[in-house]
C-alpha cells in the first residue's frame, strides 16, 4: 500500500507541542501522522530532519527505517527507537520516534488511511494537536 503523501508536494511541516503528531501542509491539503503506542505504552516523536533543499518538495516514497534498537531506562521500562524516511525531490525528511513500555509493546506512526490508530488503552497517545513550527 502506498502512503497518502506519495505524489503530493509538502509545503511546510509542524509538530504537536506534545510530540504525538506531525502536520504536513501539502498542495492537496493537510495530512496528519499520529504517534501511536500499542496497549499500555507511550509513543512520541523525538527528532525530525528536514530536506536539505527545503520546501516545497514532492514526495517520492515513504519507508520505515531500521534504527539502532532498545535503550533500557529503569528496571521495567524499555525505550524502542523507530524511523520513517520520506524521500522527496529535494532531499529526505527523517522522522525518529520512540516508544516506552515494559518491553512487550511497540509503537508506530499512524497515517490517515491507516486504521490502526486508537490512542492506547488509557488515551495516552491522543495528541492535543497544538501545532508549532519545526525548526532545524
Amino acid at each position: 500500500m502506498s502512503n497518502i503523501l506519495v505524489g503530493r508536494s509538502i509545503l511546510s511541516m509542524k509538530i504537536a507541542e506534545d510530540k504525538k503528531a506531525i502536520l504536513f501542509e501539502t498542495d492537496q491539503g493537510q495530512v496528519i501522522a499520529k504517534a501511536d503506542g500499542n496497549c499500555c505504552s507511550d509513543t512520541w516523536i523525538e527528532h525530525i530532519e528536514l530536506p536539505v533543499m527545503g520546501f516545497p518538495s514532492k514526495v517520492l516514497s515513504v519507508d520505515d527505517l531500521d534504527m539502532p534498537q532498545v535503550e533500557e531506562s529503569g528496571e521495567y521500562e524499555v525505550i524502542q527507537v523507530y524511523g520513517c524516511k520520506i524521500s522527496t525531490d529535494k532531499g529526505d525528511v527523517v522522522i525518529e520516534y520512540r516508544n516506552s513500555s515494559n518491553g512487550y509493546y511497540g509503537g508506530n506512526l499512524s497515517w490517515p488511511d491507516d486504521s490502526r490508530f486508537y490512542g492506547g488503552v488509557y488515551g495516552q497517545n491522543v495528541s492535543k494537536e497544538e501545532w508549532i513550527d519545526i525548526v532545524e
